[in-house]
């Protein structure tokens, strides 16, 4: 039987491959729309189609891990998402790439709530710390996907891409080799909490409103006259900000009104947007460092609301797939209104402050 450290390690280290991919185009969108003439409003395209893909597989990831096994899932979801970087670097037109990052999008869908049941219930009563940490490996894998864009000042972004993605390659065989005899089919029902639906709901504007954030920053500051290799470095310290915040998710196991975990982090990351309107670099620092931060814990407590749920992998599920379907229209929402400096942003306080008042609704549905 494999150690808990052991397994736990691996997860993590598969977590931070994993995580790259979410970001590591963001840099490297100024450059396709360059190489394929794509309009500014159709890069956003780009997010959108991986989060459709990972917004519509959440749930029917569930379900394949209750007959497989959630180590298994997770294999074949970082399997995809590796496969899909690696035809990425020899795509011929804007469209192919549309469609590989949607089945990236599956193939993160397939590994992240498999993955973190797998880690939670290795440490049961630590699930706060341990879905902290989960996150915070997030971060920091997602900082270097956008400091990610260095390397395509140096190098063709094609070669860039295909080099990290056959790095996921190999963390797949050795997550298989080392986690094997944790999997097992999951012997829990298929219905879907009414709580956990209501936590997906409130969370989902802010939630995507810091995807935005991540992905579309580096184009909205190039447009504003930043340069590339500063837009991206700013960028970056939203996920790297974010290692604290996850870490800080310990706090989701000393309280028992998780709710202001995710109520108040929200409001005040939120409110930080006014700062990127400046396009005072400094001022844009202190954002990224702020919602950085209160994005991550949010996201933490918001998995630490429903992880104790009768089914957790179909808890985070729902968390997350409601997170992405409804948030992840701000991304095509914030291209089209991209040349003016300041109405993306207000855009995304509204969205994300409005929708948390259905936490309160949430405990009378606890299960």
């Amino acid at each position: 039987m494999v150690s808990k450290a052991i397994a736990v390690t691996n997860i993590m280290v598969a977590r931070f491959i994993y995580s790259i991919y979410w970001y590591y185009l963001a840099p490297a969108l100024p450059l396709i729309r360059q190489e394929f003439a794509v309009p500014n409003y159709e890069l956003g395209l780009v997010p959108l189609f991986f989060i459709i893909g990972a917004g519509s597989f959440q749930i029917p990831a569930s379900i394949v891990a209750r007959y497989i096994g959630n180590v298994k899932t997770a294999v074949i979801g970082l399997t995809l998402l590796s496969i899909a970087g690696v035809a990425t670097a020899f795509s011929v037109g804007f469209n192919e790439i549309l469609i590989l990052r949607l089945l990236a999008g599956i193939g993160a869908a397939l590994f992240f709530s498999t993955a973190a049941t797998v880690v939670t219930n290795l440490y049961p009563g630590r699930e706060g710390l341990m879905l902290g940490i989960y996150n915070a490996v997030f971060s920091a894998g997602a900082g270097v996907g956008l400091v990610y864009g260095v390397v395509y000042t140096m190098v063709n972004w094609r070669i860039a891409v295909l080099a990290i993605s056959l790095v996921g390659l190999l963390e797949s065989v050795m997550l298989l080799k080392t986690c094997s005899p944790l999997n097992r089919p999951i012997d829990a029902g298929l219905s879907i909490s009414k709580g956990a639906v209501l936590v997906g709901l409130a969370t989902a504007g802010y939630w995507g409103a810091n995807y935005a954030t991540g992905n579309l920053l580096p184009t909205y500051a190039v447009n504003h006259g930043v340069g590339l290799a500063n837009a991206s470095l700013i960028t970056s310290l939203l996920l790297f900000s974010s290692l604290i915040g996850g870490l800080s998710g310990k706090l989701a196991d000393l309280t028992s009104r998780r709710e202001l975990l995710v109520i108040i982090p929200a409001v005040l990351g939120s409110s930080s947007f006014l700062l990127i309107i400046t396009l005072n670099p400094y001022a844009m620092i202190a954002s990224t460092l702020i919602v950085g931060y209160t994005s991550e814990l949010m996201i933490t407590a918001s998995y630490a609301l429903v992880v104790n749920d009768l089914n957790p992998t179909m808890g985070l599920a729902t968390v997350n797939t409601l997170n992405m379907i409804v948030g992840m229209w701000l991304s095509p929402l914030f291209t089209a209104v991209m040349s003016d400096s300041s109405l993306p942003w207000i855009m995304m306080i509204i969205a994300s402050v409005v929708p948390l008042p259905l936490l309160l609704m949430r405990r009378r549905f606890r299960r």
